[in-house]
């Protein structure tokens, strides 16, 4: 059986992040578990404590403990709006369990890195690129070493999970495509549409979105 899992961490996002995130999960994607990591439990939705007390996005590394998950996983961040079936995707990423599968960084690319970058960014990024945490799959614990090899003074030097997840685990990485996941803000052809940075789907008029988020 399929895990699909979430996190919610602190305020910035809502219960109802958590329940559309869930109903969208169930109209496009049959046959799975949808679960919440949480501190403060949402009506309806099968929660669970977070696996750590790290802080905000860093909560998602302790994902990645062993013995968390058996079977496949995939994980979404609550800022997305999902527009349409990921059966196919989660089967090509089922091609390959020996390895994470995470889309391409929209930013800052793993695939084209950007020239140029100032030593800030750099130390930032852990290198020239990143993949994009929004959505991932893995299986059981083969990517176990991001939390085994994670410790607190990370926090001090990257700029957020993706960044330590990469260091980790590239090269040891499948790209999921974007035909499957794309940006909001930047565009592009993706079932899946992640919302980083501002505006969130809440604060979106379009009628696409008003459709598919909810």
């Amino acid at each position: 059986m399929l895990t699909v899992a979430c996190v919610k961490w602190g305020d910035k996002y809502g219960p109802a992040y958590v329940t559309k995130l869930q109903s969208m999960c169930k109209r496009h994607l049959p046959k799975h578990r949808f679960v919440c990591f949480t501190e403060n439990p949402v009506e309806g939705v099968d929660c669970h404590p977070l696996p750590s007390g790290l802080p905000g996005w860093w909560s998602k590394v302790a994902l990645f403990k062993p013995s968390l998950f058996t079977g496949d996983v995939l994980y979404f961040d609550l800022d997305v709006v999902i527009t349409g079936n990921l059966t196919e995707m989660v089967e090509e990423c089922r091609t390959d369990l020996g390895t994470l599968w995470a889309p391409d960084d929209f930013s800052y690319s793993l695939v084209n890195p950007k020239r140029g970058l100032d030593q800030h960014t750099l130390r930032l990024l852990g290198g020239h690129g990143t993949i994009n945490s929004s959505v991932m799959f893995w299986h059981g614990d083969y990517c176990a070493d991001i939390w085994k090899r994670f410790s607190p003074s990370v926090m001090d030097v990257l700029h957020g999970d993706q960044n330590w997840i990469t260091q980790v685990m590239y090269p040891d990485i499948q790209f999921i495509g974007k035909e499957w996941v794309s940006s909001y803000k930047y565009g592009g052809p993706g079932v899946v549409k992640v919302f980083h940075g501002d505006p969130k789907p809440a604060a979106v008029k379009e009628a696409w979105v008003a459709k598919h988020w909810c």
